[in-house]
């Protein structure tokens, strides 16, 4: 570059220094071009608010150039070129770009620049991103009337670590503050809540905003099994970035990690292989890459995702309670754990969700969710005269659903559903006559307008071939699970105790399993109770009990309960107690005792089937709260203990201490489809499933200390061998 005069700045030495502001802007430009694959050639500053930036980069055997002049306004450029005797950008370089790139409010259109693109800071990423064009390539899942969501915002207290409620107010704007003011956000509800209509709100409004302009939503859901985090979002920005597509996904990773656009992420929990922790560590070490202290990420879950995930949750808000298993866990896959960054939490209120409200309107009936969905996917079908092939769908969809499939092909669907699906037999989207319940995936590709739909059909697909031969399907959500017990909530149940061979849904709700049973066995009806231990005693005492005790049973093991650790001294004596469960015994008594009655103790897996039947319900009852079903902490409080926090403060204050087991009989409606009395609360059950290793047996059930949400027909714990407490009992079984 040559200079007709010598009173530059740049070549006297006195260099100005520039304002910090307008050095970020420049730091983030050649940032932004070095990500692009080019070098830096030249770099001027010519005054304390302009600078000069030159980037080449070869391409085979063609090299281009880019040139940049960052000024705060026109006035400061024309006294730069007056400076350098108006040479400044006439290089013989061939350029491939030039730029001047003024602060916001300046007028851009002027004469002398009509060689140069001439764009402001704040719109200098429209020369790479086309907003419009991003904005155009997922469709609206709320079009019309916008209905109004409320939520609560949790942020994360310095000083305790604690996710603490900051803010309660409307959703949209309490996620909008967070686009502004920066920082990591994820938005919780439960399906059809408006998690993906907020999103989608939020990065919309990005084209009329000031702040963060630049906004990327992905559904994570149309995310391919066997495709990569980058993959999936250099297949969804590649046709609006003006850039090699092998370098999408850097710009945008450079972009994310800025903080200079809001990336949102909707329903990351339908991106995960599998509902277990290694799954979710998984997927979050791929996200990982765009999070950052200045990072904007925004990502929307399920609440049953998070609420039955610990882990998760201490892994989002940054607690230092990571277990060393998660620890080993992320350290594996590549990420620290120290610095992954906080997220804050809005908690979307239980309110009638804008799914319902839409599907209400159109189908002008008033019902849950399940029912309005399968009215929709009924009066679809019957419009398109396609009823016929309602089991047919149900079929496909639902065995799809299982698989962890969710886009189809066109071609796919005709084989499937016969050509008679397409109007015309024309084989595109707008001949196909089940269209009002999908929408596009990509160009070749649709999926249902909303996950529930194919949850749905996956839930009659298991209710209607009675859960035989589906094997260990990829996907199981809580949301399958609650409509297969509202689908099947009126079958008839039995009273016999007996827990059928077949398959069963099991496990907490992150982790929904289909578990075989292969042998039917009969189930005690009530917890073995005082009287029933006593006889055993007395058998005992005088035959003594060698030809029931388990081989592997220690030499000074007995098998009196331990009355040092009843809390009732007398529980075994006092006529009072003789209905109440036997407590403070161990598991190598309670194997014994079952071998006196000529039983055995149930398999953990075989105890949850018979608490939860066959539509895998939450409560032996089925989904409903109801606190005088169950014998639990909450029961003694005058609160509902809904965090272990709050249950911690009511036990220490000695609030619980009435607390207590109670009458087997009592609770009637604490009873299984199979007529089994009791299954959760009062005391923990023993089971036959054990860690030999640790010398621990599982117990399930959950106990009169516990809260609420820990006596879940799913609810499992731990407990030694020889441990005897005033919360565990047990129960039996008969092989048939």
């Amino acid at each position: 570059m040559w200079f007709t005069t010598t009173g530059s700045q740049v070549l006297t030495g006195d260099v100005p220094r520039l304002v910090p502001a307008v050095a970020k802007k420049a730091e983030f430009l050649a940032g932004l071009y070095l990500t692009m694959g080019y070098t830096s050639v030249k770099r001027f500053e010519l005054t304390q608010y302009t600078v000069y930036q030159l980037f080449s980069r070869e391409v085979g055997l063609r090299i281009e150039y880019v040139e940049l002049l960052l000024s705060r306004g026109t006035d400061e450029v024309r006294q730069v070129l007056q400076s350098t005797g108006g040479e400044l950008l006439k290089t013989r370089l061939p350029k491939l770009t030039r730029f001047l790139v003024l602060d916001p409010g300046d007028d851009p259109i002027v004469s002398e620049f009509e060689d140069y693109r001439v764009v402001t800071y704040d719109r200098f990423m429209d020369t790479i991103v086309d907003p419009d064009a991003h904005h155009s390539s997922f469709t609206l899942a709320e079009v019309g009337e916008e209905i109004p969501l409320s939520g609560q915002l949790l942020t994360v207290d310095e000083r305790s670590g604690n996710m603490t409620l900051s803010q309660v107010g409307d959703a949209y704007e309490l996620l909008t503050e967070t686009a502004v003011s920066g920082g990591n956000l994820l938005v919780v509800g439960r399906s059809g809540s408006g998690k993906t209509v907020l999103l989608q709100r939020l990065v919309a409004a990005g084209r009329d905003s000031d702040v963060r302009r630049y906004r990327f939503y992905f559904d994570m859901s149309l995310k391919r099994p066997d495709e990569s985090f980058p993959d999936f979002i250099t297949r969804t920005l590649a046709p609006c970035m003006a850039v090699d597509r092998i370098k999408v996904f850097d710009v945008f990773h450079y972009f994310a990690r800025s903080g200079s656009v809001v990336c949102a992420l909707d329903g990351i929990d339908e991106a995960v292989t599998e509902h277990t922790l290694a799954g979710f560590v998984e997927l979050f070490t791929e996200l990982a890459q765009v999070l950052s202290a200045e990072s904007v990420v925004v990502m929307s879950s399920r609440v049953s995702f998070l609420e039955d995930s610990p882990q998760v949750r201490r892994m989002l808000d940054g607690t230092a309670l990571l277990s060393e298993r998660l620890v080993q866990n992320l350290y594996a896959q590549g990420v620290d754990p120290l610095k992954v960054p906080r997220f804050s939490a809005l908690r979307l209120h239980e309110n009638t969700s804008p799914l319902e409200v839409r599907l209400t309107r159109a189908l002008g009936a008033e019902e849950p969710l399940p029912d309005l969905l399968w009215r929709h996917v009924e009066r679809t079908a019957a419009e398109a005269g396609l009823a016929d092939r309602m089991p047919r769908l149900v079929s496909f969809f639902g065995r799809a659903g299982l698989e962890g499939r969710t886009t189809f092909t066109l071609i796919e669907l005709c084989n499937e559903l016969g050509i008679e699906c397409f109007t015309g037999g024309r084989i595109d989207f707008e001949s196909f006559r089940l269209r009002p319940l999908f929408r596009r995936a990509d160009a070749d590709r649709v999926t249902f307008t909303h996950s529930a739909y194919q949850e749905l059909f996956a839930a009659e697909h298991l209710r209607l071939s009675s859960l035989q031969g589906i094997g260990r399907p990829a996907r199981l959500t809580e949301q399958l699970r609650a409509f297969l017990y509202h689908r099947s909530r009126h079958e008839p149940g039995s009273d016999d105790c007996v827990l059928p061979a077949g398959t069963y849904l099991v496990g907490p709700s992150d982790h929904l399993m289909l578990r075989e049973i292969t042998t039917p066995v009969r189930f005690d009806r009530y917890t073995v109770t005082v009287r029933r231990y006593n006889e055993f005693l007395a058998a005992v005492e005088r035959y003594g009990s060698a030809q029931w005790d388990h081989p592997d049973m220690p030499p000074d093991v007995s098998h009196q309960p331990w009355i040092e650790r009843l809390r009732v001294q007398d529980y075994y004596s006092d006529p009072a107690y003789a209905d109440h469960p036997a407590i403070c015994v161990s598991w190598w008594s309670a194997h014994a005792f079952a071998r006196f009655e000529g039983k055995r103790l149930p398999t953990s897996t075989e105890w949850e089937a018979a608490a939860r039947g066959r539509d895998g319900r939450l409560f032996p009852w089925g989904d409903e709260i109801d606190l005088q079903a169950v014998n639990c902490a909450d029961a003694y409080s005058d609160r509902p203990l809904i965090t272990y926090e709050t249950w911690l403060e009511e036990h220490d204050r000695g609030r619980l201490r009435d607390a207590f087991p109670r009458p087997v009989h009592a609770h009637e409606r604490n009873r299984s489809p199979f007529g089994i009395h009791q299954m959760v609360g009062n005391v923990w059950e023993r089971t036959s499933t054990i860690l030999a290793d640790r010398g621990e047996s599982v117990i399930c059930g959950g106990s009169f200390d516990n809260p609420y949400r820990a006596v879940q027909a799913s609810s499992k714990g731990l407990a030694g061998f020889r441990i005897s407490s005033n919360a565990i009992g047990f129960r039996c079984v008969e092989e048939l």
